[in-house]
């Protein structure tokens, strides 16, 4: 039977280098109103991460079990056997950091049964009138405990919740998630994304035809945010990689501008890299390595500034550790949503959305959009934006939005793009 306590005398055991044991101990509720389904369970989860040295260099292994069953030492002898097979270049750990201190814990949630709140709030969500909706929910709490070689030892309790949705009007039809660490900040989202939803698929009903031509392209949330996650934004998050940026596969450099003339434009691009957010989705005290998460630049006023840094990373540049990139935050700008002079087009969905990740070309595939000069939805046609300069030159509203491991504005306008079909 596997256990945080054997794996840890395993390991100390066969003296590796550096070792990190993180125990997730986790309650889980889930309600799923299409497939009838109620299910609630308690599991525990491992992921073990090994250093090994030898005379050629260090290797590193990691290893996620979800499963008592089986010996400790077995487990160990297996990350080693990874960890040999997978040696590179020589480099040493660096001293246990203080943990981020941040809050992950809904406390309306911490001590009720989760399968009464997930009951509770699918009757608490509103549904708008005229669509049919199918909820599928999931409450999570979890106690993390981490513990590594040098003797290091923290724990928290963390919530996280997750709503799923198919909304449909009509013969169409839309597939949504939504998450967040606090019901209260779920129930608000998931509500006006079900709201934002059914207008859009009304609007479908009595879509035309995309016309090619330049126009001036507001970026909704739907539209930058597509596919969850950072959306469009995770370009920047590819790019400030340290790993991306040691092998020179990185767009841009630390201290130039990200693109010419973004540090000279007036409202410049500034985003950071937070993963101690309070109930921020990607945030933690610690990374999956046992090293303390820190809030840093990742641009400043359109001027590359720093780079997401794992523990190999720091100590092979000799610096601290960051715990990488984790939840976004993107100045607001002062744009206000008042009609551009050229011609505009407003682009609520998308239908698909590839960056490449070593150039930051972008192909946006329109699924709903808004002619605005002739105030007439049509759906179709694809954009393609060197999306690092687009977004870095691109007008950002005033208002903000917070979604998953994104914060920052509600829509972007990026004032030439050329729609083709």
């Amino acid at each position: 039977m596997i256990s945080r306590r054997s794996l840890v005398s395993a390991l100390n055991a066969r003296r590796v280098a550096d070792w990190v044991v993180i125990e997730r101990g986790q309650e889980v509720a889930t309600i799923a109103e299409d497939r009838s389904l109620h299910r609630t369970e308690q599991r525990t989860r491992w992921t073990i991460v090994v250093h090994h040295d030898v005379p050629r260099g260090r290797g590193t292994a990691r290893l996620d079990l979800a499963t008592r069953q089986g010996e400790a030492r077995d487990v160990v002898e297996q990350a080693i056997s990874l960890a040999s097979a997978a040696v590179g270049p020589p480099w040493s750990s660096t001293p246990a950091a203080a943990p981020a201190k941040v809050t992950l814990l809904d406390d309306k949630l911490a001590k009720v049964n989760l399968a009464t709140a997930a009951a509770e709030l699918l009757a608490a969500t509103k549904r708008p009138t005229g669509a049919n909706v199918q909820l599928a929910v999931e409450l999570l709490r979890e106690r993390v405990n981490v513990q590594s070689e040098s003797g290091f030892h923290t724990s928290w309790i963390a919530t996280n919740l997750t709503a799923e949705a198919l909304v449909a009007v009509g013969g169409h039809s839309l597939e949504l998630t939504r998450d967040a660490r606090r019901r209260v900040d779920l129930e608000a989202d998931l509500t006006a994304a079900l709201a934002s939803a059914s207008s859009d698929l009304t609007l479908l009903a009595s879509a035309g035809k995309p016309e090619p031509g330049r126009y001036s392209v507001i970026l909704r949330a739907d539209a930058h945010l597509h596919g969850g996650g950072l959306g469009m934004w995770r370009v920047f998050a590819e790019h400030a990689a340290a790993e991306t940026e040691r092998q020179g596969l990185a767009r841009y450099r630390q201290g130039t501008a990200i693109a010419p003339g973004a540090d000279q434009i007036a409202e410049p691009l500034t985003i950071t890299s937070d993963g101690a957010l309070d109930f921020g989705a990607h945030s933690a005290p610690v990374d999956d390595e046992g090293e303390a998460v820190r809030r840093f630049a990742l641009i400043e006023r359109g001027v590359a500034s720093g780079l997401g840094l794992s523990a190999r990373e720091a100590a092979r540049r000799r610096v601290e550790p960051n715990g990488g990139v984790r939840n976004l935050v993107i100045a607001r700008g002062t744009w206000t949503d008042a009609t551009p002079a050229a011609r505009t087009i407003e682009v609520r969905r998308l239908r698909s959305l590839s960056i490449d990740p070593y150039t930051g070309d972008a192909s946006l595939e329109l699924g709903l959009s808004i002619d605005r000069d002739r105030n007439r939805p049509f759906t179709g046609g694809t954009l393609r934006l060197d999306l690092v300069s687009a977004l870095a030159r691109a007008r950002r509203s005033s208002d903000a939005l917070r979604r998953g491991p994104y914060l920052g504005p509600v829509s972007v306008l990026i004032e030439d793009a050329e729609l083709l079909v």
